[in-house]
């Protein structure tokens, strides 16, 4: 499959434009190395994910709703339909899926939320991820992404640690993505990821696929209401 690396620059820089949303999100995957070293990639990334502030899912899902009547940000998947709590969303670009998925960091506990829809089986699974003892500054950075731009990543010591704890996950770390984010990580930064990682703590509910219709069931109540208001009326007369 070719190479995604421009349909992914042309996302980021579209979602960038927006000042609340670019302080907002923290870009991840097998990408950022490539956008670290300034490299234009050659694979395909199907890894490519981005972090939003639990706070600011709400914000970020309503920004892209409005982005997509000018750009072809299409949301496509959304946890809100199948859950009371936000676990993200997913939008397409061209051939890009990107998954946007809600985080907080605290008391130095990282936690990430997470989706995935099993349509085979007609469930979804709601994940939720807690990494202990990390501090925001070792797996959130800053890094130059154009002349007048900078973008918020997951370090490249998280994301190797990650990789290295999911190697036998389904994924595309390539040889040269691997070279680079070695390359990238700094030692003493990676040997404490590398143990917060191994003790990560997952919870994992399993639900079967109904979506939440709570506004539909509201709607129907509603008319029901109302035409037994009207009925009633109709028999005094």
């Amino acid at each position: 499959m070719k190479s995604n690396y421009n349909d992914i620059i042309d996302i980021i820089l579209t979602l960038i434009d927006d000042e609340e949303i670019a302080s907002s999100i923290a870009v991840s995957g097998s990408i950022v190395p490539y956008i670290i070293s300034n490299k234009e990639s050659f694979e395909y990334h199907t890894d490519f994910y981005i972090l939003v502030k639990e706070k600011k899912i709400k914000m970020v899902r309503d920004k892209i709703k409005k982005l997509s009547k000018e750009y072809q940000l299409d949301i496509v998947s959304d946890s809100k339909r199948y859950s009371k709590e936000d676990y993200g969303f997913k939008i397409k670009y061209e051939n890009t899926t990107v998954g946007f998925f809600p985080y907080s960091l605290i008391d130095n506990n990282f936690s990430v939320k997470t989706y995935g829809l099993n349509k085979y089986n007609m469930e979804v699974r709601l994940k939720t991820k807690i990494i202990p003892n990390v501090t925001k500054s070792s797996i959130i950075r800053l890094t130059k992404f154009t002349n007048d731009k900078t973008l918020r990543i997951m370090s490249p010591e998280f994301i190797l640690a990650d990789k290295e704890a999911r190697e036998k996950e389904p994924g595309n770390p390539t040889k040269e993505t691997m070279r680079l984010l070695n390359n990238l990580s700094d030692e003493s930064v990676l040997k404490v990821i590398r143990e917060s990682v191994g003790n990560t703590r997952i919870k994992v509910q399993t639900r079967k696929l109904k979506e939440n219709n709570t506004i539909l069931i509201i709607i129907l109540l509603s008319l029901i209401i109302l035409l037994i208001t009207i009925a009633y009326i109709c028999f005094k007369k």
